[in-house]
């Protein structure tokens, strides 16, 4: 009886044990299960911040791009496009080419202090033997602009001996009075305060009549207008041999009577073009015709071509001053040897660049 009973214990012991450990394996496996699923949401969790930190690392990047790209745009000037067409008669579209014209010169002025103010006083010179404009204005201490502007001198290149000469005691300009002219305009115009074109001129009143000579003390010529005087408003834009004017001539290749809108200057590949005149770039590009060009926009109303070259020195937008390398010479396009296509455009219509090179 009491071995029975002892089994009997034995067995309720085993399972009681029996009962623990299956609930205490099922509470780890419901654990287990809790972890798994909690490890693999803060998994996707990670990721999703991990993209969306990429994500906004990319949009501000591309923020940043946008930005340069918008100033960059902003500080080209617009230029008026110029298409050119797939043939030989892109030289009849270049005639009527009109490059907008944004330069504004303006004249440089030099403000002057109450106390070196001073009447006007002439010394008058006669030209001698041997005389040139920049000798004369170094002797006297005065502005080549000066001496132009104020005996109205439309050619140095002209100055003939025994000339005479006004030389005011200070730099300046002498301005004919407009109809429609007021003192007060034209002081705003130089940047010149009233009062000081009233003690230079003695004057006493802002009266002022039309044709009416005024001396403008500190303004200056505009480069450009001081260059066409001096015969430097066009410099020739590289080293060579005239091989074709301006005009009408035989096409080279079809012998055809047609117009050649600018002058051919030969030399070797590779010599340097260089800029007749100061001014912006208002287009580069490769064409049929003309090869590799620079179209460069000036005061005044002119453009100049540069065609046929083999590298191109400058980008749209560009501001050159005169005498710059732009590019170098070549034979691209429509060309029987190493050669520069150069023309000059007026306000859209070509000239002749002989009659404005230098």
């Amino acid at each position: 009886m009491i071995a029975v009973l002892n089994n009997q214990n034995i067995k309720r012991r085993n399972n009681r044990s029996y009962l623990y450990k299956k609930k205490e394996s099922s509470k780890s496996l419901k654990k287990y299960e809790w972890k798994r699923e909690n490890k693999s949401f803060f998994s996707s969790s990670v990721q999703i911040r991990r993209y969306l930190n990429i994500f906004l690392i990319i949009a501000f990047l591309f923020a940043i791009f946008f930005i340069l790209y918008m100033e960059k745009e902003k500080s080209v000037p617009k230029i008026t496009p110029i298409s050119f067409p797939k043939d030989n008669s892109a030289e009849s579209l270049l005639l009527k080419i009109t490059v907008p014209d944004h330069e504004s010169f303006r004249t440089v002025t030099k403000k002057l202090s109450p106390a070196v103010i001073r009447s006007l006083k002439i010394v008058k010179y006669r030209v001698r033997n041997r005389d040139t404009l920049s000798s004369i204005a170094q002797k006297f201490r005065i502005s080549l602009s000066t001496i132009i502007s104020y005996n109205d001198i439309r050619d140095a290149r002209r100055l003939a001996i025994g000339t005479l000469l006004e030389i005011p005691n200070e730099n300046g300009l002498k301005y004919r009075v407009k109809r429609g002219d007021s003192l007060s305009g034209i002081a705003r115009k130089f940047g010149i305060p009233l009062k000081e074109i009233l003690d230079w001129n003695n004057l006493s009143t802002s009266v002022i009549q039309p044709g009416q000579e005024l001396f403008i003390a500190g303004a200056a010529m505009r480069t450009n207008d001081l260059n066409r005087v001096l015969g430097k408003l066009f410099i020739y834009p590289t080293r060579g041999r005239l091989t074709s004017p301006f005009g009408m001539r035989h096409d080279p290749f079809t012998g055809l009577w047609r117009f050649h809108n600018g002058v051919d200057l030969a030399n070797k590949i590779g010599t340097p073009i260089v800029a007749a005149m100061a001014g912006t770039v208002a287009m580069t590009g490769i064409n049929p015709t003309y090869g590799r060009y620079i179209i460069i926009r000036h005061a005044d109303g002119f453009q100049t071509l540069y065609a046929h070259l083999s590298r191109v020195l400058v980008a749209r937008g560009r501001r050159i001053s005169q005498n710059q390398v732009i590019g170098k010479m070549g034979t691209t396009g429509y060309s029987t040897g190493s050669h520069l296509h150069f023309s000059i455009f007026k306000n859209g219509k070509p000239v002749d660049p002989l009659k404005y090179l230098h």
